[in-house]
């Protein structure tokens, strides 16, 4: 009787894995025939079985990834790093693709932001370069990877260009916004001195005038005087 449920239990462990791995299968015909949401729905179901199956958390991410929605990449993320979390070290070839797959999740992600080009754009693409140079480590004769990185780089670099030529521009555009304020600041004070100098040569004239209308009346009194004689 004990060797009948023992063999029971065997069958239902082995039927266990058959019917997730049936579950793969399935999602990657779906996949092939690119219906990548019932490739992901039957990816799901696979999981669901057994949680830690690499190749179906792989797959289930490439599945969300083909559906080009923001959420769906955020979903891509969150299997690929499950993926990666299972201990790959004796298949570096599945890790080096799983982090390139990563890498093009996070420029994807970028991409969605290509208009603002704010955070979110640069934080992408940042992403995406570490997991191109991670994926090249494991695996240099990556092509795809190489132009990926490039092309990568290329676009941060560009837009770091222009996010410190629109902050000069903005603080040139400051600066002369400031300059008529303090032209209209030091305008008065040029005011003021003109009209102390302007006092000042009245002062000097009146003096002047004062000065000449006494040595005036001086002569006028000598030659009275001397008149008088």
């Amino acid at each position: 009787m004990k060797k009948l449920v023992f063999g029971i239990l065997i069958l239902f462990i082995f039927a266990s894995c058959d019917k997730e791995k049936n579950y793969l299968r399935e999602g990657n015909k779906d996949f092939e025939e690119k219906q990548y949401a019932k490739a992901e729905d039957n990816f799901r179901k696979s999981l669901n079985i057994d949680s830690t199956y690499k190749k179906a958390q792989f797959n289930l991410a490439n599945s969300t990834y083909k559906q080009n929605k923001e959420d769906q990449y955020n979903q891509s993320l969150l299997y690929y790093e499950k993926a990666l979390a299972q201990d790959t070290i004796m298949d570096t070839l599945f890790t080096a693709n799983t982090l390139y797959n990563r890498g093009n999740t996070n420029f994807k992600l970028a991409l969605l932001d290509s208009l603002e080009k704010g955070e979110k754009y640069n934080e992408g693409l940042k992403k995406a370069v570490e997991d191109y140079k991670k994926t090249l480590k494991l695996n240099p004769q990556d092509s795809s990877a190489k132009y990926n990185l490039s092309l990568a780089m290329r676009l941060l670099k560009q837009n770091q260009n222009k996010n410190q030529n629109k902050q000069k521009k903005k603080q040139d555009n400051k600066n002369q916004q400031q300059q008529p304020k303090q032209q209209k600041q030091n305008k008065p004070k040029q005011n003021k001195d003109s009209q102390r100098m302007l006092e000042a040569l009245k002062n000097n004239e009146k003096n002047t005038l004062e000065k000449l209308k006494k040595e005036k009346e001086k002569k006028v009194i000598n030659s009275r005087n001397a008149k008088d004689w």
